[in-house]
């Protein structure tokens, strides 16, 4: 059975799942704050995983590749919704918009002081 080793987290994290489901249903399974919006139908676009070896993963569909751009599929950006898995896989989580702009701003006070 497929095994996704997700980063970008606190640790990294294994999931066992069975072949054919995709990367977010993964998540799902394995209680990792994954974000998604839209529930799996790629409208949203949140649930965007960065991922270097794209080998036993289908291929972008017209939908993924309407969502992200040529630029980011070419960066080996993936929807977690739209990718599914047909063998062990690492997946790297990018760090939520929101959190790294606090991040950079706290970073910024300390310096300042």
């Amino acid at each position: 059975m497929p095994k996704i080793i997700f980063n970008g987290l606190e640790k990294t994290k294994t999931v066992t799942i069975r072949e054919g489901k995709t990367i977010l249903q993964a998540a799902k399974q394995g209680n990792i704050a994954l974000r998604h919006k839209c529930g799996g139908n790629a409208s949203c676009g949140t649930c965007k995983v960065y991922i270097p070896n794209q080998d036993n993963l289908s291929s972008p569909q017209p939908i993924e590749s309407r969502r992200l751009g040529d630029e980011e599929i070419e960066k080996n950006m993936r929807l977690s919704c739209q990718t599914i898995v047909y063998g062990t896989v690492e997946v790297n989580i990018p760090e939520d918009p929101f959190r790294a702009r606090v991040r950079a701003l706290l970073e910024e006070a300390r310096s300042g002081l």
